[in-house]
């Protein structure tokens, strides 16, 4: 069965901001990958992706996380 992946969060320049949301979703039970891409103009964006079935649960999480920062 396929997995359909959803961007919830993009990030530039360093990956740290995006490897702290992947950790911390990881915790709250969340599957997720990051996807960095290299750009002519900002030099790297880092994706966060997520199942799409766990898209609700890693919204709600993702928005109490950047709060906390």
């Amino acid at each position: 069965m396929w997995t359909r992946w959803v961007t919830i969060h993009q990030s530039y320049g360093l990956p740290r901001v995006a490897q702290d949301c992947r950790q911390f979703l990881e915790l709250k039970g969340i599957h997720v990958k990051v996807v960095a891409k290299r750009t002519k103009r900002n030099g790297h964006v880092y994706s966060l992706r997520v199942p799409s079935s766990q898209l609700d649960q890693a919204k709600k999480w993702l928005h109490l996380f950047k709060q906390t920062m």
